[in-house]
This record gives C-alpha cells, sequence and structure tokens, in this order.
C-alpha cells in the first residue's frame, strides 16, 4: 500500500513541472518573439517490482522527466508599421548587449533611447556588425539584409547570428537565449527582415489549454489515489489497535 503512494506520487511530480512550463507558455502567447517550451517523460520501471508484474510485465513506477525542449519554429508575423520593429523570416537571432555578454533574441521589438542608440524594450543595445547601432533620425530604413539606412545613409547592419542545429541553447531571462555548450555563433544565412513586423509567438493557446486541462485531470486522479490509500492505511491501522 505505501508502494501505492507512492507510485501515485511519483506520477504527479512530474505534472507539477509540466503544468509550470504549460503555464509560463500560455503567460507568453503574446510575448514577441518567444518560444515554447515543452517537457518530455518516459515511464520508469522499479528492478523490485519487475519480479511481482501482473503476468511477468514490468511496474510502472512513475514518469521521469528526461528533457525540456524548446519549439523554435518560426511565428507568424503581426504588421506594427512601426519603422524600429523587425521581424526575421528565417533562421537567425537578434544580439543583444547584455553586460559583458551577447544574448540572442528572436523579438524585434526596438527602440531608441536618450543616447541615441538602437535597444530593446529591456533597454539592452542591439548590436550590429560593428558594435552599438546609433540612430539620429525618425526617417529609418532597414533593409531585407540587415542595412540600417538613415536620411539615406547606410549606418550599421544588423548582427543577425546562428548556431548548429538542433540549437543547444538555454533561456537566459528576459526572452534570450544563451548557448548550452562552448560554441561561437556564425552569420545567419537565407533570412530576410521584415521592417515594420513583429514575430509572434508560436504559443498555440488552444492546444496548450488541452493539455492543461489534461494534466489536470491525471494530478486529480494520483490525488485522489493517494487520499484512498491514506484513508485505507488508517482505517487498518485503527482497526489493528483494538
Amino acid at each position: 500500500m505505501i508502494k501505492g503512494i507512492y507510485h501515485a506520487a511519483a506520477g504527479m511530480l512530474p505534472r507539477m513541472n509540466q503544468q509550470e512550463t504549460v503555464g509560463n507558455n500560455l503567460a507568453n502567447v503574446n510575448t514577441s518573439g518567444f518560444k515554447a517550451d515543452k517537457r518530455y517523460f518516459r515511464t520508469a520501471l522499479n528492478n523490485h517490482l519487475l519480479q511481482g508484474g501482473e503476468h511477468g510485465q514490468p511496474v510502472k513506477l512513475g514518469d521521469k522527466e528526461v528533457s525540456l525542449v524548446t519549439d523554435f519554429s518560426q511565428g507568424t508575423f503581426a504588421e506594427t508599421r512601426n519603422v524600429l520593429d523587425v521581424a526575421i523570416n528565417g533562421e537567425g537571432f537578434f544580439c543583444i548587449e547584455t553586460g559583458d555578454s551577447v544574448s540572442y533574441s528572436r523579438n524585434g521589438n526596438f527602440a531608441v533611447n536618450g543616447e541615441g542608440e538602437l535597444v530593446n524594450t529591456s533597454g539592452h543595445r542591439v548590436l550590429g556588425q560593428e558594435g552599438v547601432i546609433r540612430i539620429s533620425s525618425a526617417n529609418v530604413v532597414i533593409r531585407a539584409e540587415g542595412a540600417v539606412v538613415v536620411d539615406g545613409k547606410t549606418v550599421a547592419n544588423l548582427k543577425i547570428a546562428d548556431f548548429e542545429q538542433p540549437y543547444e541553447l538555454s533561456r537566459n531571462g528576459w526572452g534570450y537565449f544563451v548557448p548550452t555548450t562552448p560554441q561561437d555563433p556564425t552569420d545567419a544565412a537565407g533570412y530576410e527582415l521584415r521592417q515594420g513586423f513583429l514575430e509572434n509567438s508560436n504559443v498555440d493557446p488552444i492546444v496548450e489549454m488541452l493539455e492543461m486541462i489534461e494534466l489536470n485531470r491525471n494530478y486529480e486522479s494520483c490525488q485522489k489515489a493517494i487520499q484512498a490509500q491514506d484513508d485505507t492505511l488508517r482505517l487498518a491501522v485503527n482497526e489493528m489497535a483494538k
């Protein structure tokens, strides 16, 4: 019976983590450039219970989390008509200066700060091929290949970086990604920048809501199983004491 409680609890823990992931995806359904996460599990089998399994079948102990995977597929585009909004059509990431390091993002919601530098919504500077990008006029054209043209003159080229796929990147706050293993980014190829557009989050709210409902049901089933076994155990202990 104690094993039964343990099995039910083992089924609850990974679903709690999965609920957290689904909740974070839903919270960012309207965040430009956000990429959905997905947790994957595998069933763990108990060797001690293997011999006791019905008809020689292994006994399920619970689900074990094996990986958290980010879906880097491209989201749809939303037109904003803001000349400083840029979306990447294709592979690659914007390079953002974060302290002494560089982080990578698909969110092209940019602005110009008080020093005339191109920054994102977090106030971090957007990097070009030659470093910080300075813009001194509202007459800005960002071309498909990344050239930043101000008053008819090219002042910088947006740096669009890419990594070997499958991506080995992890989140670094503010919607940024950084490499999880030592690796140098390369210049992205085959992309097209779209000025006046933002890339939508690739979260599908309907899929996430359905998964949340299923997770809740599974979690409640495990709770009921624990409660039923706990009640039975309490009853057995009380009866034995008489």
